[in-house]
């Protein structure tokens, strides 16, 4: 396996044998039956033909088994590619086709009534060396790679229609974990695994944890999407290191400021996946804990983090919009008309089963003119350097876009979209309701004559085959997309959600706003209009919270704005499950003080 990774994790096995490793929803685990599990389950993978570089999927919940099994893959010498159990069938499809692999780990209730020709499935039962069955523990030995075989495989959205496997090699996974030690702690801190699964933060937190010696705590998935019950979880177990989108962040530190509740255990927050932006919020937020340091990680899915800023200073002297920070060890950075290129050790391997386009995205090229020519990855973000080298994002080169830290291709969407019979032309775009708000998906979709092309029937469509994040929260029909010049459509002259203030999204008059509304009714459709960045009416109060374009992060923001207005603790979990002005009006009522 990983030769720096490998060492790390046996280490701490030998020096911290019943140390706790992981603890999750279905128990916890110690580093020395960590080992034998991952043993055994090794074994039994070599048995089954896997080599060096052989791309082994895992599909499994948030818990021991999937543990087991990512460490189990890099010791029989494989590569782990993670799928998240709640995607859709479709994508999840998909992925199991376009990963490359032969072989799957799923667990019973995983196990898929169809697979791909050519791919294999192990059910992992959850005994996997745990009775002592399997090779004994001083018999069997990881199986050694070589620095350029691939460690794991994660996917991200794609411009050309679904979603691409990117190959991430064992020196990537070496460097990343030697110097995330290095630049936060080596200590063995208290992790929280809070990164979605078999994206490239979820392998940050495992390694990083188990190359420490830490314990990674992971919440369940419905916890993990209910930000006051991760406040609740950092609290109660102490988290010391957090990895986290910055979106999340800011709407963590409103509930902890709301709520007077603050996970003062952490010590190092890292923030990734988009630009960071230090509001009001963050800076209260650390000023509670002067013990907590926040770094700002940079790093597109083909090179995981590449460039990185710690903030210094009290956080009141922090910028708002901080610079994203020099290379790490083992990366260089080059500016070409503005854009950043990547070289460097941490590189992937490029675009499984995509040569081509591996090609166009790593070319070899001069690293200064007249310069050594050296492979690089154009990332498409715009940076300035500062005199002192430090590095400032600013934006994107192309469409792609940034959903609750999730990187998001419009034109995938778009593939899935014009795929129904209903629509003859769409576009998708990003929109932000106000400065500084949760960015929101809008499609714009043209119908086929003859076709009705309604909204909840495109919504189910898109939900049936895209990951949540990638759903558009807004769907506008139009007789045509305006176009541009060259004859492109003119994104920039798509209009937003709603045009007209004076009218509501269910398209009742002016008079339903909330400013023609009184009592707590009142009060609350106005707060869903600032959260939702439209204006809500009267014809809304029955509409679902997510139809009107609301998430689990603009819903901590809306329970924190009722907690201020009206002094009531309302649950996320709660809301969520009758998410309508009605049912909300009544539970405020109930609860708001007399």
């Amino acid at each position: 396996m990983s030769m720096r990774v490998g060492e790390l994790i046996g280490e701490q096995v030998r020096r911290r044998p019943d140390a706790t490793a992981l603890i999750a929803p279905d128990g916890r685990i110690g580093y020395a039956e960590l080992d034998r599990r991952a043993n055994s389950l090794a074994g039994r993978l070599v048995r089954e033909g896997v080599r060096p570089g052989d791309v082994v999927l895992v599909q499994a919940p948030r818990g021991l088994r999937l543990g087991v099994a990512v460490l189990a893959v890099l010791r029989a010498g494989g590569a782990f590619c993670v799928v998240d159990p709640r995607y859709p069938e479709d994508r999840t499809r998909h992925m199991w086709q376009r990963s490359g692999a032969r072989l799957a780990l799923t667990t019973p209730d995983q196990a898929p009534a169809q697979v791909p020709d050519g791919l294999r499935v192990l059910v992992m039962d959850g005994t996997e060396g745990a009775d002592g069955t399997g090779a004994p523990d001083d018999a069997y030995e990881p199986v050694a790679v070589r620095p350029e075989d691939p460690a794991y495989v994660v996917f991200t959205s794609g411009s050309t229609g679904g979603p691409k496997a990117i190959a991430m090699p064992h020196r990537a996974l070496d460097n990343l974990i030697a110097w995330t030690l290095a630049s936060t702690s080596g200590r063995p801190l208290r992790t929280m695994m809070f990164a979605p699964l078999g994206f490239d933060v979820f392998v940050q937190e495992v390694f990083t944890a188990w190359c420490s010696g830490g314990t990674l705590h992971t919440p369940a998935d419905d916890e993990r999407a209910d930000l006051q019950r991760v406040l609740d979880r950092l609290i109660e177990w102490e988290i010391e290191r957090l990895f986290v989108p910055p979106v999340a962040l800011s709407r963590l530190a409103d509930l902890a400021r709301a709520f007077g509740r603050f996970p003062t255990g952490l010590r190092e927050v890292a923030a990734a996946g988009e630009a960071l932006r230090i509001t009001p919020g963050i800076r209260a937020f650390f000023e509670r804990l002067p013990g907590c340091r926040l770094h700002n990680h940079y790093g597109p899915a083909e090179t995981h983090v590449a460039v990185a800023h710690t903030l210094t200073g009290p956080p009141r002297s922090w910028p708002d919009a901080p610079p994203i920070g020099r290379p790490i060890p083992g990366f260089a950075a080059h500016v070409r008309a503005g854009e950043l290129w990547l070289s460097g050790v941490g590189l992937a391997l490029g675009y499984v089963s995509e040569r081509e386009l591996t090609a166009e995205c790593f070319p070899v090229a001069e690293a200064a003119p007249g310069g050594a020519r050296v492979r690089m990855y154009r990332t498409g973000d715009l940076v300035a350097r500062r005199p002192d080298g430090i590095l400032e994002y600013r934006g994107r080169a192309d469409d792609q876009v940034k959903i609750r830290g999730y990187r998001v291709e419009p034109a995938e969407i778009e593939a899935v979209l014009g795929r129904h019979p209903a629509v003859r032309e769409c576009a998708v775009v990003p929109w932000e309701p106000s400065p500084g708000a949760e960015q929101q998906l809008v499609a714009h979709v043209v119908a086929e004559p003859g076709y009705e092309a309604g909204q909840e029937t495109l919504r189910r469509h898109l939900a049936a085959r895209l990951p949540d994040h990638m759903v558009p929260r807004h769907l506008r029909t139009a007789a045509s997309l305006p176009l541009s010049p060259n004859g492109k459509i003119d994104r920039r002259r798509l209009p937003p959600p709603v045009t007209d203030p004076a009218r509501t999204p269910s398209t009742g008059p002016a008079a339903s706003s909330p400013s023609h509304r009184g009592g707590v009714e009142g009060a609350v459709t106005e707060i869903w209009s600032e959260v939702l960045g439209v204006p809500v009416g009267t014809r809304d109060a029955s509409r679902p919270f997510g139809e009107l374009g609301g998430t689990s992060l603009s819903a901590a923001l809306l329970v924190t704005r009722l907690h201020a207005r009206f002094q009531v603790r309302i649950d996320i979990h709660e809301f969520l499950e009758k998410p309508t002005i009605g049912a909300l009006t009544a539970l405020v009522t109930e609860r708001r003080p007399v």
